[in-house]
């Protein structure tokens, strides 16, 4: 068998595994008063208030530029705030541990590296005991139970570096089965269908929202940045950044209803689809 890779380049530890401090004070809820996030010597968002409730889905929407990614990245201890409060149970997240806060907050970045390995080391890399069957119903879930019985090798089949052997749009999916198989309680994706056509794109968050929250625990927490619009229907809330600030917020329902910018867009995404 193939050793396991070393996590991939970009803070993203998804391979911590281990029992939790953090989840033994109860369900990880992430809470930010005031945020401000950014670069060094540039804030990019401000004034942000959150709360991440155990079993919630929250989409971030916004042009390219508009902050997500940092927010993101932020929110999993990645990048210190520039000002404001950024919780954990209650603990000011500055405080913990970054390989404990690993263990239940994973952020998987747009560009997050496929190994030269087999299919199923692949997902290991998000926890170090899945087991066979969980990789398998974790690649069910994100849609590729076909693909993988077309593999010589079923997931033992090594794929090339970075996943030159599959499509862009398998290679979205399989790193959306490792999102699936690790453990953490609070999920961060960055762009999870950047590059994919419309209707891909808008299948395959779906499937992530549905997946996410399906996956053996309400507990677990779903934050996925996205410029698409058409899948937020299945989340708790949606959050839209526009220069520099939280611009609105609400369900998708009541945005389509208030928000003429939010309709447009939908409306413009259906006409692409």
């Amino acid at each position: 068998a193939s050793s396991r890779p070393a996590p991939a380049d970009g803070g993203v530890e998804e391979g911590v595994s281990g029992s939790s401090i953090i989840r033994s004070e109860g369900p990880v809820r992430i809470s930010a008063q005031g945020l401000a996030t950014g670069w060094p010597g540039h804030t990019v968002i401000s004034g942000l208030d959150l709360t991440l409730e155990p079993g919630t889905t929250i989409g971030l929407v916004g042009a390219s530029g508009s902050g997500k990614t940092t927010t993101l990245m932020t929110l999993a201890g990645l990048l210190a705030p520039h000002a404001g409060h950024l919780e954990v149970n209650g603990r000011d997240m500055s405080q913990i541990d970054h390989h404990e806060l690993a263990k239940d907050v994973v952020f998987l970045s747009e560009d997050a590296h496929i190994f030269e390995t087999t299919v199923y080391e692949n997902l290991r890399v998000a926890r170090g005991d899945l087991t066979r069957d969980e990789a398998h119903e974790a690649l069910v879930g994100a849609g590729l139970e076909q693909w993988l019985t077309q593999l010589p090798n079923g997931m033992d089949t090594i794929l090339g570096g970075d996943a030159g052997t599959v499509s862009g749009g398998e290679r979205r999916r399989l790193l959306l089965a490792r999102a699936l198989s690790s453990s953490a309680q609070v999920i961060l994706i960055d762009e999870p269908a950047e590059h994919l056509d419309p209707a891909t794109a808008d299948r395959l968050i779906e499937d992530l929202i549905i997946q996410g929250s399906d996956s053996g625990t309400r507990e677990r927490t779903l934050v996925i940045a996205t410029h698409r619009l058409t899948p937020m229907h299945n989340a708790d809330e949606v959050l839209i950044l526009q220069e520099g600030t939280v611009a609105d917020r609400g369900h998708h329902s009541d945005l389509l209803e208030r928000n003429a910018n939010y309709r447009e867009a939908l409306a413009a995404e259906s006409y692409e689809s």
